[in-house]
């Protein structure tokens, strides 16, 4: 039997209640890991802890909104008691606003608080969330943590319905990658980025024919990847097999990023 590659690690997943964090967390589970996820929906988390379950791992769902840097406290705190510490931080979490009919916002019609939300969910919550597992972590001497980016977060360019607020949030994270990667270093915590292109989700379900068809035409490979392909890179990242990776953004486009 093929031996798990995060047996006896423990997961917090955040935005584990669909998409792509729902597909991390039960590749986490799956390849041994205890995992609590949060999100803002109780029943979507709800019924992927149901999902987890059946893999035979520990398992609890979270409430949270991930923006809000109180509730991240408690939530981490929460993880940490149930699974007796935090090995693996998964930063999923994501918003992406679209104007009616799917099409990308302007900068210049953006509203203030559009822009706050989109920052606070998809860029300040993985600070929130890396802030407060850190120090168990430094502690242990061990940690994994990987976040979400996007081809967008590369380029800015128009690679789809990605409005600026969403495309900055998505270039911050790289940023605060390398910045978390380089500072915690010296305690064998190793701090990576993945950068998605199509990848076939609820959240990009919301575009529109025009789009579909264009990065179609786009991407090389010429399909939309899959949860389950961008969950195999987040168990790259959370193992063993990665431990002198770190730093790194890893491109999973079909070769959109050629």
């Amino acid at each position: 039997m093929k031996e798990k590659m995060l047996a006896g690690r423990r997961a917090l997943v955040t935005g584990g209640s669909s998409g792509i964090g729902r597909a991390v967390a039960l590749t986490y589970a799956r390849e041994g890991a205890d995992v609590v996820i949060c999100a803002t929906n109780p029943e979507k988390l709800k019924k992927v802890e149901g999902e987890l379950l059946e893999t035979g791992v520990k398992v609890l769902s979270l409430v949270c909104d991930v923006g809000d840097p109180e509730q991240v406290g408690k939530t981490v705190r929460a993880a940490e008691e149930f699974l007796g510490g935090i090995d693996i931080l998964a930063n999923i979490a994501g918003m992406s606003p679209k104007k009616e009919g799917g099409f990308k916002i302007p900068f210049y019609e953006l509203t203030t608080e559009q822009w706050n939300r989109v920052m606070d969910v998809n860029l300040n919550s993985m600070f929130y969330f890396s802030r407060a597992v850190a120090p168990g972590m430094m502690e242990r001497k061990y940690g994994r943590i990987v976040n979400m980016s996007s081809i967008v977060g590369l380029t800015n360019s128009e690679h789809g319905p990605a409005a600026a607020c969403y495309s900055t949030s998505k270039t911050g994270a790289i940023g605060l990658t390398k910045a978390m990667a380089y500072e915690l270093a010296p305690y064998g915590i190793t701090v990576n980025a993945v950068a998605g292109g199509r990848i076939a989700t609820e959240m990009s379900a919301a575009n529109n024919s025009y789009y579909n068809d264009l990065h179609m035409k786009l991407i090389p490979m010429k399909r939309f990847g899959t949860t389950e392909e961008v969950a195999h890179v987040f168990v790259f990242y959370a193992s063993e097999e990665a431990s002198y990776v770190t730093g790194d953004t890893c491109n999973i486009t079909g070769g959109w990023y050629i």
